[in-house]
């Protein structure tokens, strides 16, 4: 693993660490499926806006909580929670960009 360190540190601002990855086969394998269970959390919540037209992220949230950690098995709270967190970012850009 190689550390960098940002020289911003010194004027005051937060630093940056970079860090590279070395996963082992195994350790590679768990990330991917972790990746697979967020993807298909994101579908499941996606489909469940357009079906109720909610996009806002309190709205969509209250809408998919339950329902995603039903329909995800091995799904976490916190991995729930930014799957809809990603989805309603990824429509309110849409807005944006489309309204812009």
């Amino acid at each position: 693993m190689a550390i960098r360190r940002s020289a911003t540190k010194r004027h005051g601002l937060p630093s940056i660490v970079q860090l590279r990855l070395t996963p082992t086969p195994a350790q590679a394998d768990a990330l991917a499926a972790a990746v697979l269970l967020c993807n298909q959390a994101a579908t499941v919540v996606s489909r469940l806006a357009w079906q109720r037209r909610a996009f806002a992220v309190v709205e969509l949230h209250r809408l998919a909580y339950y329902e995603v950690r039903a329909q995800v098995a091995g799904l976490g709270a916190q991995a729930a929670v930014r799957a809809i967190a990603r989805v309603a970012g990824a429509y309110a850009n849409r807005r944006a960009v489309r309204g812009a």
